[in-house]
């Protein structure tokens, strides 16, 4: 998953997986170097943060409050990936995989739908997909050539999780890293509806 870094000033919205020193994982395999002054001590694993780029790509996060950074300020569902070092970079070619999901028509009309990753242990809301229409939505990722990810289809928590038409669990959905991969997933109920 990538998003280009188009000015200082603006700010993304990132799921951290980690921080140690003066390194930020994000979901995506990303791996960010915070920049001076910038600290790991508020960063929760798994929980969303905002974060603003300096002029040399290096992330300064910030709270991710609705009354600090109004929704319009930043994308619904952007992962910033820069390695933290040249020698950090992976070199394998970028490819574009669209992942669309289907929901069920007694899923609730004002509900986002997530998906839920394996990169980031599996967090409820990691990645807001994008509304097409009414029960239909799309997430399309950036994603290094090889590179396969595992994902289940959520409405934002573990109790609004997908469910097969049996009730149970579905195993994983992968999305591969191939260009112009594509998958489809319809999902035949949710946990908390009948």
């Amino acid at each position: 998953m990538l998003l280009a870094a188009a000015a200082a000033a603006t700010l993304f919205r990132v799921v951290p997986l980690a921080c140690a020193g003066d390194r930020l994982a994000v979901a995506g395999a990303g791996v960010l170097r915070l920049a001076e002054g910038a600290s790991c001590a508020a960063i929760v694993p798994g929980r969303a943060i905002a974060i603003s780029l300096d002029a040399d790509n290096r992330a300064t996060p910030q709270t991710l409050t609705p009354d600090a950074l109004p929704a319009a300020k930043i994308p619904r569902a952007a992962y910033l990936i820069a390695p933290a070092a040249e020698r950090d970079a992976d070199q394998t070619e970028l490819v574009t995989s669209t992942i669309d999901v289907f929901v069920p028509p007694r899923t609730p009309p004002g509900d986002d739908i997530f998906l839920s990753t394996e990169r980031s242990g599996w967090s409820p809301a990691e990645v807001r997909m994008d509304r097409v229409d009414a029960r239909h939505f799309r997430l399309v990722l950036k994603l290094r050539q090889g590179a396969r990810v595992a994902f289940r289809v959520t409405r934002g928590s573990f109790g609004t999780i997908e469910r097969d038409e049996n009730r149970a669990l579905p195993r994983a959905h992968v999305a591969k890293g191939e260009p112009d991969a594509h998958v489809r997933i319809d999902v035949a109920a949710w946990a908390d509806i009948d």
